[in-house]
């Protein structure tokens, strides 16, 4: 909820519920959305929750990223192994994407044959 709280001068101040705005943050509303909701501006927004917002962000993209691995697993839904695989792991359609850790091996000649 939000309250206005009486000021000397200039705009009432807004009073957020940080624990709301943590929720929002863990569904990944944008911060105009949670300004919205608040009825105030993104940089009161940003200026007075951006702990709340941080880990609001982060936790909810760490149960999704739970959620999938058990999809995945668990379930063993191909089209999110699929997806894992690629996002993950760097596999492509066409084998692995090209990197330094997916370079091949160098060709070495057994000097003993």
């Amino acid at each position: 909820m939000t309250e206005t709280v009486p000021a000397k001068g200039g705009r009432p101040k807004v009073q957020l519920d940080k624990e709301q705005v943590k929720r929002l943050a863990e569904l990944q509303c944008t911060m105009k959305e949670i300004a919205y909701i608040f009825g105030c501006s993104v940089d009161t927004i940003k200026r007075n929750c951006r702990d709340e917002l941080d880990y609001g962000y982060a936790a909810g993209k760490i149960k999704l990223r739970r959620s999938m691995f058990r999809n995945a697993c668990e379930n063993h839904n191909a089209a999110v192994q699929i997806f894992l695989a690629k996002n993950l792991l760097g596999m492509s359609d066409n084998g692995l994407i090209d990197s330094e850790d997916n370079a091949p091996l160098p060709w070495v000649e057994d000097a003993t044959n």
